[in-house]
């Protein structure tokens, strides 16, 4: 009885890690992003703020410790308001499923701004965000609105922009 117990909950713990909601998956789906990312021009540090979710940044703090995104350091912090993202000089901004009705005035004052918007809902790559997961055939694919991202001052490599959708949003 007990060795079926452990081995189910061996296999729920398994599957919970494939899902998208899994911060692990996150944090290496942020990271590998980034690597086919140009930025106009980088401070002493890569700088990533999560918006309003604090287990996730404290998670990213753990992975990405001695890591390095660009040759930089990795700082991850925790944006609670548009201030934080200029106080801090964010390099990348990541809102979860769960933050993103609040961030319309956020998106609005940083659109021009060299800063990666990524989110974890598709649907708000339409709204300006730059990149957007979603989970199809038990795979993660993602959006970017390659418009938004050249209107922040970024460019996305061509094989980041084959292996993604890319949206057309109409002023």
């Amino acid at each position: 009885m007990f060795s079926f117990l452990k081995k189910s909950l061996i296999i729920a713990l398994l599957l919970s890690t494939t899902i998208l909601g899994s911060n692990p998956i996150k944090i290496s789906l942020i990271e590998r992003i980034t690597q086919f990312i140009q930025w106009p021009s980088l401070n002493e540090e890569f700088i990533i703020g999560i918006y309003k979710n604090k287990q996730l940044r404290n998670d990213m703090i753990e992975a990405y410790e001695g890591k390095s995104i660009h040759d930089l350091p990795i700082e991850v912090v925790n944006i609670r308001n548009y201030k934080d993202i200029k106080n801090q000089k964010i390099n990348l901004l990541y809102f979860t499923e769960d933050s993103t009705k609040e961030i319309d005035k956020i998106i609005n004052k940083i659109k021009k701004d060299p800063v990666l918007i990524i989110t974890e809902s598709a649907n708000d790559v339409y709204q300006g965000m730059h990149l957007g997961f979603y989970y199809k055939n038990k795979r993660i694919k993602f959006v970017i609105n390659q418009q938004a991202l050249e209107n922040a001052q970024l460019k996305a490599s061509y094989k980041i922009l084959k292996l993604a959708k890319i949206v057309k949003v109409e002023k």
